[in-house]
């Protein structure tokens, strides 16, 4: 019998994290103006979801991406 503490799994708290971090970043891009930073944010994450089926590894993926793809894509565009 395993009497462990195997049956915690933090990887729904790391994808609750995540989600929130790319929600309140997208809110704030909303908030301030800056349109192509947000643009971006949702066609990587609309992308990279549908690619993966909806599925919650393709959400953390798609979130993922979208916040680095919204933070250095806008830079590029600068130059």
């Amino acid at each position: 019998m395993n009497i462990g503490l195997a049956h915690l799994d933090f990887g729904p708290l790391v994808y609750g994290v995540i989600m929130f971090i790319g929600l309140a970043v997208m809110w704030w891009k909303l908030t301030s103006g800056r349109w192509l930073s947000l643009a971006i944010d949702i066609g990587v994450f609309s992308l990279v979801f549908s690619l993966h089926g909806g599925t919650l590894a393709g959400g953390f993926a798609a979130m993922v991406a979208a916040l680095l793809a919204g933070l250095f894509l806008p830079m590029m565009f600068r130059r």
